[in-house]
């Protein structure tokens, strides 16, 4: 799992940690967040928009952290655009602009391009131009110990509720945390909508390492259309209750 140096690299050792103000009292303030906010792909591209200032749920995406697998990269004189994908939605483009440092002999080197494949965690800022969002990076480094994966997806979980308790939201409001483990007398989750519910407890029901697929869920839910049933996995994906394990095609349940 985590050593201190680890945890203090990816920024939540250091200051306020999860701890986010309002949006309104950052607006009246005209302050940012300091905070570096654990996210999924999905909820960089899904925030709320306005004034420069990105939003998902209650969280404000300003300074951001989030772990996935690069897909391409393209250099550049001035920078590397990598495409990395966490399998939550579509690949997102990041931006490092190049580091030049200066050799003994004078000569000067700019930082190299990571490989197709690799897994990094990216801490950056996001942006957007032209109706597309992206990240500027100011720090991209390789995973090599795949706990981090699942930690970042338990840490995504723990800022959204956290969020929601500060700004007087329910617990239980489909984040993965407090009441939103134990189903009412319905049968139904709160903050989920019935079918995300059974889909969630199907998936919280298998212990096997590789998970639950999207075929044994069909399976277990006959009678519901296959896209309704992917469309109820994608927003358990965005909300950081399932994430995905061997494949885009089979789940767990972060919180079991």
């Amino acid at each position: 799992m985590w050593n201190n140096q680890d945890f203090n690299s990816s920024g939540f050792g250091q200051g306020g940690g999860f701890n986010t103000p309002q949006g309104d009292e950052k607006k009246k303030s005209g302050k940012r967040s300091n905070n570096i906010v654990p996210v999924t792909i999905a909820q960089i591209l899904t925030a709320k928009h306005e004034d420069d200032v990105f939003v998902s749920k209650n969280l404000e995406l300003f300074q951001i952290t989030f772990v996935g697998l690069i897909k391409a990269v393209n250099e550049s004189a001035t920078r590397i655009d990598y495409e990395i994908d966490d399998m939550s939605g579509p690949p997102i483009e990041v931006r490092h602009f190049n580091e030049t440092e200066e050799n003994e002999d004078g000569s000067n080197t700019t930082s190299n391009a990571l490989p197709v494949n690799t897994y990094v965690r990216v801490n950056g800022l996001v942006r957007a131009f032209g109706g597309k969002r992206s990240v500027n990076c100011h720090k991209i480094s390789p995973i090599t110990d795949m706990n981090e994966m699942t930690c970042h997806m338990l840490e995504v979980v723990y800022a959204n509720a956290n969020a929601q308790q500060q700004t007087g939201g329910p617990s239980g409001s489909g984040l993965g945390m407090g009441n939103s483990t134990d189903a009412g007398d319905n049968g139904q989750l709160p903050g989920l909508n019935s079918l995300q519910s059974q889909v969630q407890m199907i998936i919280r029901r298998e212990q096997s390492e590789r998970g639950c697929s999207i075929d044994e869920i069909c399976q277990s839910l006959r009678s519901i259309a296959p896209k309704a049933i992917r469309d109820a996995i994608e927003f358990l994906s965005v909300e950081g209750l399932i994430y995905s394990t061997i494949d885009d095609e089979h789940f767990q349940a972060t919180d079991g």
